[in-house]
Formats: structure tokens, C-alpha cells, sequence
């Protein structure tokens, strides 16, 4: 759901400085100089800058903030509060390491492998979430957990080859798969999507397809959730969960969404209605979207910048395919050519070609390479 776009008052009209002032000079006495230079104009210019101030600036963010439609940080926490949400913190990428020891070697819970450093990059680190012990001269897969919440820890395969601190008899080290779930702190877009969802739906709780997609996004790192019910077996609910990086869920948000929906541990914090359905929870199945675009003509902007802006423009493009299970190619060209600063291009082809993209129920859009190219190149 986009944010709608503030609309000033008319009272905030006609109030900057040199109105405000002019305004006072004209609420003079007659007797007392109103010309530019004397006395009065050099006093009352401050006034006037000060209430402009308070009219354009401080009441608008005063009533902004009014409003969970235009508020932001921690005015935005506090709308979400009246509505029983907090914002999804950032989540920890997972994943696990390949660790070859000497016999009696002992790595102890929290022991820290990382993804080494370089001039321009800082290293990424890990640390083990259990203690692991070699009995004779083999390689154990290690689970481990990044240090630092946020997508940085998701890293590629055979990147964590280091150990914090060196431990003796460890003789290799490496990462056969990259990790995965780490996502960056909720923002005010997405949380506001929940908050309006609450408020609209507050008297929601039966179980329908909007409530176990609200409870889905109640899960830090969760994007988005696609309810498929099974019409040969209506007692089975399935969620196909995605991050919020656009990519299918990790096993550990998907084990987080169940728990937190069927809470088996507690049943006094039960979500799902008891009796009404078995929930079965998956990731989704990725279907890898590229693109490429010819004969970009840009003003004021770098190849560089449109990328990244095309990235989060088609995140959310993603997220309404999944109405009708269709990604539609003009949607995504009009994506690309709204983007500030791109002119024009020639061509604009998605898996390699200009059609719209059907997916299947299970299946999310991943984006897979962007290949833009300039007008000349």
C-alpha cells in the first residue's frame, strides 16, 4: 500500500518572510516609516523569519505527525503502538561453516569465523551456536549466526575462511552454501502497511487470508506471505513466505512464522483458531527475473543510481504480481522509465523478452541480473 502524498493546508499558503513581513509594514501606523532600510523593515525581517518557520515548518511536521499516513520514525513507532504493532527489528543471516580440526580440538559456542576484510570493507563476522568437539582429524559443519544483524550477512559460498581469534588444530575453513535471512530493520513504508492493515481490520480474527498474512509480517525479516489453500483438502492452510530482501525465507523464518502463528509451545498465545486448520508453512520457490535495457538516455544520474532505484521499484511490483499470479511487462517498463532522470532508452526486455511472466502458486519473482547499457555503449 503506497503512502499518500501530503497535501499542504491553504492556511500554510502565502507565509514565507517577505509576505509575512510585507503584511507587518502594511500594519504600521502611518506615521512610522515602512521603506526598506529604516528601523521597522530591519526589526520586523526576523519576526517574520521566525513565524515563517513555525507556519511552513513546524506546523506542517506538527501535523504530519498527526497521521500514520505521514509520519515517520519514531512518530510512526508511536502510531503503531495505539495499534498494538511494534517495527520488525533487523534479522541475523544464518547459515553454516565447513570446519576442519586435529583430534581433541575444541570450538566453543560463540567462536567467531569471518568473512576477511579489505581496504574498502570491513570483515563480516560469525559466530558459532554451538560447541563442537573433534574426536579424531575430520570436518564438522559448524551452524553459526552473523554478529551484526542486516543483509550484510548474507554472503556468498566459500567467503567464511577465517577465524576471529586462531584456534590451534584448525587446519580449514570455509562456507559450502552462502547464508541467508539476514534483513535490515522494518521501514516506514512496510510498517505503515501493517499499522493501516490493523487499523482497518481490527475486528479480523477468524482465521481468513488477511489475518495469517497479517500474523506472517508480524515475524521480523518476513516480506511477504502468499496463502494457498488447498481445494481437495480444505482442513490444510499453506504460507509461502518470502524475506523481506525479495528472496524465499530462510528455514528459521519459516520455523519463526509457525511458532509464532500456532505458538505450540503456549497455546494461551495461540493465533490460529484451534481446530480450524492444520498450517503448513514453506518458502517459496524462486523464479529468477532478468533484465536488460538498451540505449539509456540519463540526466543527472548514473547507471549506478537508476540500478538501484529499479531494485526497490520492483520489489513492490513483486509483491502485487502475486494478486493474479501475473508479472506484467509494462508494469515493469513503466517502473524504469518513472525513475528520475531516465530520459529514454530503446529497448527493455525481461527474460529476454516483452511479455508479461506467469507464476505458479508457490512461485515469488527473484530479480537476477540487471544489464543496463547507455545510448552509444
Amino acid at each position: 500500500m503506497a503512502r499518500p502524498e501530503f497535501v499542504y493546508p491553504d492556511f500554510i499558503e502565502d507565509n514565507d518572510a517577505d509576505e509575512i513581513q510585507e503584511r507587518m509594514m502594511e500594519n504600521l501606523p502611518a506615521d512610522i516609516s515602512d521603506m526598506e532600510g529604516d528601523f521597522p523593515f530591519d526589526f520586523t525581517m526576523p519576526t517574520a523569519i521566525e513565524i515563517s518557520q513555525l507556519i511552513q515548518f513546524d506546523v506542517v511536521r506538527s501535523l504530519m505527525i498527526a497521521f500514520p499516513e505521514y509520519a515517520w520514525d519514531e512518530w510512526l513507532d508511536l502510531h503503531g503502538e495505539q495499534a498494538g504493532l511494534t517495527r520488525n527489528p533487523a534479522t541475523k543471516a544464518t547459515g553454516t561453516v565447513s570446519v576442519t580440526a586435529e583430534s581433541g580440538t575444541v570450538l566453543a559456542e560463540g567462536t567467531i569465523f569471518a568473512v576477511p576484510g579489505t581496504d574498502f570493507n570491513e570483515p563480516i563476522e560469525f559466530q558459532a551456536t554451538q560447541e563442537t568437539t573433534y574426536s579424531q582429524n575430520e570436518t564438522k559443519v559448524i551452524p553459526v549466526e552473523a554478529v551484526i544483524a542486516g543483509t550484510k550477512g548474507n554472503v556468498a559460498a566459500n567467503t567464511i575462511t577465517i577465524m576471529g581469534t586462531p584456534v590451534n588444530g584448525v587446519t580449514a575453513i570455509t562456507n559450502a552454501n552462502p547464508t541467508s535471512g539476514g534483513t535490515e530493520e522494518e521501514d516506514d513504508d512496510d510498517f505503515f502497511e501493517r499499522i493501516a492493515a490493523e487499523n482497518h481490520d481490527a475486528n479480523f480474527y477468524v482465521g481468513n487470508d488477511a489475518d495469517f498474512i497479517k500474523w506472517s509480517k508480524e515475524v521480523p525479516g518476513i516480506g511477504d506471505c502468499i496463502v494457498d489453500s488447498d481445494a481437495l483438502n480444505p482442513g490444510i492452510v499453506k504460507l509461502i513466505l518470502v524475506d523481506s530482501n525479495g528472496s524465499p525465507a530462510s528455514a528459521a523464518l519459516i520455523t519463526a512464522v509457525y511458532n509464532h502463528i500456532v505458538s505450540p509451545n503456549d497455546r494461551s498465545k495461540r493465533l490460529l483458531p484451534t481446530g480450524s486448520c492444520q498450517l503448513q508453512v514453506v518458502a517459496a520457490t524462486a523464479k529468477t527475473i532478468d533484465y536488460v535495457c538498451t540505449g539509456l538516455v540519463l540526466d543527472s544520474v548514473t547507471k549506478a543510481e537508476v540500478k538501484t532505484a529499479f531494485e526497490a521499484a520492483i520489489l513492490e511490483i513483486y509483491s502485487t504480481a502475486k494478486t493474479d499470479n501475473t508479472l506484467r511487462y509494462n508494469t515493469l517498463r513503466t517502473a524504469l522509465s518513472n525513475i528520475t532522470g531516465v530520459l529514454d532508452f530503446a529497448t527493455f526486455t525481461v527474460n529476454g523478452a516483452s511479455s508479461n511472466i506467469t507464476l505458479q502458486a508457490a512461485e515469488y519473482p527473484e530479480t537476477g541480473t540487471i544489464t543496463l547499457t547507455l545510448e552509444g555503449e
